[in-house]
């Protein structure tokens, strides 16, 4: 009877001493967890500091550099054409893409931007007349201007002067005017930002409606075709096969107009 209480109670005692052990272990484990956690937690608000740092070192240098007039101060093409330098100094420079992008909103502020936007990317002769030798960056951040816009929940302007580009390059196309100052890259770049305002599932579906919204028409000039084809089809092969990709492009824009000739 006392052998087996005895028995009793060292097995007791070995458990408790198994769980005890067990806890301490456990404690011991978390410990130096809790210790690297904390350790990664440091670094990482650490490198956030110094990332913000090296931003605000950049948007500084740049306002030392070439400030940027309040709106009013100097004419809004002006004032434009003085962010698209700026812009354009950050380019390969860290925290490039958030300079940019506050920038472009800070223009949006004022209205009259996105019409300057429109007739420098629609009437080359005007962006010339207006930006001299500085017309090609004028197109470059006007097309990165609506597309902020569009970003913001208003595709109207970018969507709308998509189709007037592809309009005009068509007139011209059909006239065997060759397009100027590389045009055909600027339509290339707003339809591939306009494509982005859609859901990607809409343009599998429905690319008729978004094609027709692009302003394209199958009576188009070659040229242009060509672009809204390539534009399309990079969407397509995101969820196609190469072969199935191809086959619906040529089905969609392998038209043949009476415009060309």
């Amino acid at each position: 009877m006392i052998n087996k209480k005895i028995s009793s109670v060292i097995s007791v005692a070995l458990i408790a001493a198994l769980v005890g052990g067990a806890y301490l272990y456990s404690s011991e484990q978390e410990q130096p967890q809790k210790v690297v956690a904390a350790q990664l937690d440091d670094n990482e608000s650490g490198q956030v500091s110094k990332l913000k740092k090296l931003s605000d070192e950049l948007t500084a240098q740049i306002n030392q550099q070439q400030p940027l007039p309040r709106d009013g101060e100097v004419t809004t093409k002006e004032r434009m054409l003085i962010s698209f330098q700026r812009m354009q100094s950050t380019v390969g420079k860290f925290n490039s893409s958030s300079f940019v992008k506050a920038e472009l909103r800070e223009l949006l502020h004022n209205p009259e931007t996105v019409e300057v936007a429109q007739a420098t990317l629609l009437d080359l002769d005007a962006a010339i007349a207006e930006f001299g030798d500085e017309q090609a960056l004028a197109r470059v951040y006007s097309i990165k201007l609506l597309n902020e816009l569009a970003k913001l929940g208003d595709a109207g302007p970018l969507h709308d002067t998509t189709a007037r580009l592809a309009q005009t390059l068509n007139e011209q196309a059909n006239q065997n005017i060759e397009f100027k100052k590389r045009q055909d890259l600027d339509l290339e770049e707003l339809v591939h930002a306009s494509l982005d305002t859609f859901d990607e599932q809409q343009i599998i579906d429905q690319p008729h409606t978004v094609m027709s919204e692009l302003g394209y028409f199958d009576d188009q000039h070659e040229k242009v075709r060509k672009i809204y084809a390539n534009m399309f089809g990079s969407v397509f092969m995101r969820h196609a096969s190469i072969d199935e990709s191809i086959a619906r492009v040529q089905a969609l824009f392998n038209k043949q107009g009476a415009s060309n000739g």
